[in-house]
């Protein structure tokens, strides 16, 4: 049930709804343009995840403009798959293409391994929130794992420009879409998660395997 927070401070702060999801109040879409968008602690990503689900507008930005929809985890991978370490995995997303996104393990933080429907895959962020970041800053996962970080990450980051370039052709409002997501789901920025991703993707204790004992190859290949 939305609340509304008490003016605060001798500057009188105007009163906003907030939503509630799971015992966590949170600024809904929006809201109020402010750093710490939240109210009480989503470090968590099952609380990150809440939040989603429980916000149509946020969840649906996420499926139509980004390619993350929740509403797969319904459906499952194109095949089992599982990790070395034997560590369970949970479906919480998919994408257009037939891929997974998929939390292992358990815990507040969980990583993210991505499952994709044409053998690739692997470890893309070690919380959900990193790996949203990713999903809504980048043009695609794909794009930023198509060619090496490199030493700087210079080259990568023109090449992730000029595909941005392309998109805002044809979607004038990327820019505002990710900075609205970003702000409601506190998200860090994608650049800075460059190099991360790099070293998660080639990470081979997180590369899935099918029944067949097959690994998916990596996404930097």
């Amino acid at each position: 049930m939305p609340e509304t927070p008490a003016a605060g401070g001798p500057s009188g702060c105007i009163s906003c709804p907030l939503v509630t999801v799971q015992g966590h109040r949170y600024w809904p879409l929006d809201g109020p343009p402010t750093l710490g968008s939240t109210v009480a602690d989503v470090q968590s990503d099952r609380a990150l995840l809440d939040q989603i689900r429980a916000t149509p507008r946020i969840a649906a930005l996420l499926a139509r403009l980004f390619d993350f929809d929740v509403s797969r985890a319904a459906c499952v991978p194109v095949e089992p798959v599982h990790l070395a370490g034997g560590e369970p995995l949970e479906m919480i997303a998919g994408d257009a293409s037939g891929g997974a996104f998929m939390l292992v393990g358990s815990g507040s933080q969980r990583p993210v391994v991505y499952v994709g429907s044409e053998g690739e895959g692997g470890l893309i962020a070690t919380s959900l929130r990193d790996a949203l970041a990713l999903v809504v800053g980048l043009s695609s996962l794909h794009d930023a794992t198509a060619k090496p970080f490199g030493d700087d990450g210079c080259q990568l980051r023109d090449w992730l420009a000029q595909a941005d370039h392309y998109i805002r052709a044809d979607w004038p409002q990327l820019d505002m879409e990710r900075d609205r997501l970003r702000e409601a789901l506190d998200l860090p920025a994608a650049d800075e998660l460059l190099a991360a991703l790099h070293a998660a993707a080639a990470d081979e204790h997180y590369r899935p395997i099918n029944d067949a004992g097959e690994h998916y190859r990596s996404m930097l290949e």
